[in-house]
């Protein structure tokens, strides 16, 4: 690869929901680069505690922005995407989730791999695990097992990883930002298929390594919000055919999975599924309705 220029330091966005030490953790990550960084957190209306947490162990040079209300994780990096975008200026930025932690050269490697590829408008590190990422209309989004490939390997993938990724703003510009309707699980990778729609590449870079230490959400919430944006995808990319056929595999999957009820969640795995197929038929779409939301945290209150 080509030496990268790097003339101003480049921007670093990260969203936050009521993970505050995990954050902090990712925010030092980010500064201890050897790459310069202007990072900035939008905090997603966490409780009182978590946003003071941010806010007195921050370090001076980091922006903290809150919203009044959770956007959800696509909504919050637009906030900050759009800013950017209407200022003009920096080619390039990252976009991060609260607890990514990336390794030594992580950062580099990714602007490089930008840099020396003009066709490139979003890439992503791997997680030191030998995989694709994969998509289809019907199947979905896979991660597939492959061979390891040589260091500083850019390959062409489906759609990016969301714990980390670089943005291209001539690429945003075309295809616009995340969108919001997800709410969360599922922008971070439809934004791969769209820019492959518009001419852009989406790539991994082997050897850039970024550390996920693990979802915080409910996994109800998770399953639901994946469930039915996948079919969401499904409809965007393959039609109303990929999508009822995408509805009808996963309607005989929690046939299975009610057949052999194994974890201590399996209702809630079940109603979530069910109801993701429910409210994509109707099309709703944001966040999971409040009932949903309560009647989670009431169980998971009677499981502890």
């Amino acid at each position: 690869m080509l030496p990268i220029k790097i003339e101003q330091p480049v921007p670093v966005f990260i969203v936050h929901w009521n993970r505050p030490w995990e954050c902090i953790r990712a925010v030092q990550c980010f500064l201890e680069q050897d790459l310069p960084v202007n990072v900035t957190v939008v905090d997603n209306a966490s409780d009182f505690s978590s946003f003071e947490t941010l806010r007195v162990n921050f370090p001076s040079n980091v922006e903290l922005v809150r919203l009044d209300r959770n956007k959800g994780w696509g909504g919050g990096l637009n906030v900050l995407l759009k800013r950017w975008l209407s200022m003009g200026k920096g080619d390039f930025c990252f976009v991060s989730a609260h607890d990514a932690l990336p390794q030594n050269k992580c950062l580099r490697m990714l602007l490089e791999s930008i840099q020396n590829d003009p066709n490139i408008g979003v890439v992503c590190p791997e997680y030191g695990i030998a995989q694709l990422l994969r998509f289809s209309p019907v199947r979905g989004a896979r991660l597939v097992p492959t061979s390891p490939r040589p260091f500083g390997t850019v390959e062409p993938v489906d759609f990016p990883h969301g714990t980390l990724m670089l943005l291209r703003r001539q690429c945003l510009e075309e295809i616009d930002v995340f969108d919001e309707r997800y709410f969360s699980y599922g922008e971070e990778t439809e934004i791969g298929p769209r820019a492959w729609r518009h001419g852009w590449k989406v790539a991994i870079v082997w050897g850039a390594i970024v550390v996920n230490p693990g979802s915080w959400t409910p996994k109800p919430i998770f399953t639901y919000l994946w469930a039915r944006n996948s079919l969401f995808m499904a409809r965007a990319y393959g039609g109303w055919s990929s999508a009822l056929l995408r509805a009808f595999l996963m309607v005989v999957n929690t046939i299975r999975v009610c057949l052999s009820p194994t974890d201590p969640e399996h209702d809630f795995f079940v109603s979530a599924r069910l109801l993701a197929i429910r409210d994509f038929l109707l099309g709703k779409d944001g966040p999971p309705s409040l009932q949903f939301q309560h009647k989670i945290i009431c169980e998971q209150e009677r499981l502890d």
